[in-house]
């Protein structure tokens, strides 16, 4: 049986340590030599610090993995990224390869975004590459909008100072502290008057609880004169109806026409009214005929005479004094 030296043995366990070593390397790096996984490439002005190992993601799930990163130097320098992706999945030739922020920590991975493409990628292609935003682009991108209205904010605040201060001077500033006092002593009056008020209340509260008291009669009354208020309102609109049907026109046109023919002296009542000869016969006539109603009431035996035994006595004029 052959023996090996110390020399080989301890040169065959070196070669085994290096190649241990190496496939430690890749695998701590994430590479697996041993896998199929397709090779595609992606070209980026900017990684961002983007490693080798770094996860390709596809809606959050780990598809693959960045294998390397080479700089191409040519007429603009660029990197060439290696993706490895080791699902078996279709990659449609218009996808783009994103590389964004896994945490807060600024970790970098790369997104795989499908497109919509029916023509599939091969192992080997380049694919479409973009870049996300940082967080302190994205934090700027939000903070540079507020940052210039706070400085246009403070400017119109700047402006309304220097003008408060030009114009409160000191001619105005007693003014105000004149206007203050005033408003104070307002206040203070005020509050004297609603103390008197208070008291007044209190010392009627009796007369104010029974208008109180007279006014919830009325309102119950009110309420229980419903009906008859109801009936009145009814009455009053059948009177309204019947005033609206009636030809009140034609009523007013007659006694238009009455009171025309009365001022013009025609009829009984005109000549009245315009012939004061029979004005005063007819005065005269009146006042004649109410002396003989008086005398009749006082001398009756002067007008009736008879007698149911004999025969009437005559009428005797009573003696004047």
């Amino acid at each position: 049986m052959t023996k090996f030296s110390k020399e080989i043995k301890t040169g065959f366990m070196a070669v085994i340590a290096v190649v241990v070593l190496y496939f430690g390397m890749q695998y701590l790096k994430g590479i697996n030599i041993l896998d199929n996984s397709r090779t595609f490439y992606a070209e980026y002005d900017d990684i961002g610090g983007m490693h080798v190992g770094s996860s390709v993601l596809l809606n959050g799930y780990n598809v693959g993995m960045v294998g390397d990163i080479d700089l191409l130097i040519g007429g603009e320098t660029a990197l060439l990224v290696t993706i490895k992706i080791n699902k078996e999945f279709n990659i449609p030739i218009n996808s783009v390869s994103k590389i964004i922020n896994q945490d807060l920590m600024g970790s970098k991975g790369i997104a795989l975004i499908l497109g919509n493409s029916l023509e599939y990628a091969q192992s080997g292609d380049t694919i479409l590459s973009a870049i996300e935003n940082s967080l302190q682009e994205e934090v700027n991108a939000q903070i540079l909008p507020l940052k210039i209205k706070a400085e246009g904010l403070i400017g119109s605040i700047d402006s309304v100072m220097m003008i408060v201060t030009a114009v409160l001077n000191k001619d105005t500033r007693e003014n105000l502290r004149n206007s203050l006092q005033s408003l104070n002593e307002t206040f203070l009056l005020m509050s004297s008057t609603m103390i008197k008020v208070d008291s007044l209340v209190g010392i009627n509260d009796e007369r104010i609880s029974k208008v109180v008291r007279n006014l919830e009669s009325i309102t119950t009354n009110l309420e229980s004169s419903n009906g008859e208020i109801k009936t009145i309102l009814t009455n009053f609109a059948t009177l309204s109806d019947s005033l609206v049907k009636a030809d009140i026109v034609e009523t007013l046109r007659n006694v238009s026409e009455i009171t025309l023919k009365i001022n013009n002296g025609e009829g009984s009542i005109g000549l009245l009214m315009k012939d004061d000869k029979l004005y005063a016969n007819f005065e005269k006539s009146t006042r004649e005929l109410a002396a003989l109603l008086e005398d009749i009431k006082k001398n009756p035996s002067r007008y009736v005479n008879f007698s149911i035994i004999g025969g009437g006595k005559p009428y005797v004029e009573p003696k004047s004094e």
